[in-house]
């Protein structure tokens, strides 16, 4: 059966703006919402470096409405922290909806990348820090309207950004009927709380996967770039990990 969920996609997704921003000053979107959820100053700061395969990281989406209007905002732990699972797991989405006094509150991860690089071209950045059970994160991006998405449904993301998959690095793909791509970018321990990358090669077995489609896997024998300029197509597999469609 297929179900239903806040778009852990969707964040999982823009998180990259924050993860890799080259911009050198805050440019806030000229719809920006000042939203409820309290400002603090960053203290936890942890920036990746290197390799961004296998780092682990966590976003807490909060949902209000704006004057009729449903803003979702995305929190994400890069560049504070690696969501340090003691705290994680005590923070209550529940609670959070109500100290918030939000719509709606739904909790994203842990996640982690299987991508090595990221860079991105976005040109618009936040500088709100917030704190959620005593773990520190970035606002991400902010969204109109409701985020529903459904396993294996194609959903459009704006970013402008480069994801590397390095030579020797085993990737993932889902293949629909048409024989289109996509390629996994994250991979989630939210329904399979003990699935670690080594278990991803023997993923297509335990997926539920629409008639028509497959698994695949393969070690790169050389580097792929994944560029979107605009317009990414995302979706989701069973188990809350995420693919990006192979268009270039």
């Amino acid at each position: 059966m297929i179900t239903k969920m806040k778009k852990g996609i969707i964040a999982a997704s823009l998180v990259a703006v924050v993860l890799a921003s080259g911009c050198s000053e805050t440019v806030l979107p000229t719809d920006y919402f000042s939203s409820p959820v309290p400002e603090v100053r960053q203290t936890q700061i942890r920036i990746p470096l290197g390799d961004f395969r296998d780092y682990r990281y966590c976003e807490v989406l909060t949902e209000f409405d704006n004057d009729g209007e449903t803003v979702n905002e995305v929190y994400a732990t890069i560049g504070c922290n690696k969501c340090p699972e003691e705290k994680w797991s005590e923070i209550s989405a529940e609670t959070l909806r109500v100290e918030l006094g939000a719509d709606s509150v739904y909790l994203n991860g842990p996640r982690y990348w299987v991508v090595n690089k990221i860079f991105s071209g976005q040109n618009v950045q936040y500088d709100k820090v917030a704190e959620f059970g005593g773990i520190q994160m970035k606002l991400a991006a902010q969204i109109r309207g409701e985020l529903i998405q459904n396993e294996y449904e194609e959903e459009e993301v704006i970013r402008w950004t480069t994801y590397e998959y390095h030579e020797g690095n085993r990737v993932y793909k889902l293949v629909n009927e048409f024989g289109e791509e996509y390629i996994m970018q994250s991979y989630s321990q939210m329904w399979v709380p003990d699935q670690t990358i080594e278990d991803l090669e023997s993923l297509g077995s335990r997926l539920s996967l629409p008639q028509g489609w497959r698994f695949e896997t393969e070690v790169l024998g050389e580097d792929f770039e994944l560029i979107t300029e605009g317009r990414a197509v995302v979706l989701i597999d069973d188990f809350n990990n995420t693919y990006q469609k192979i268009v270039n």
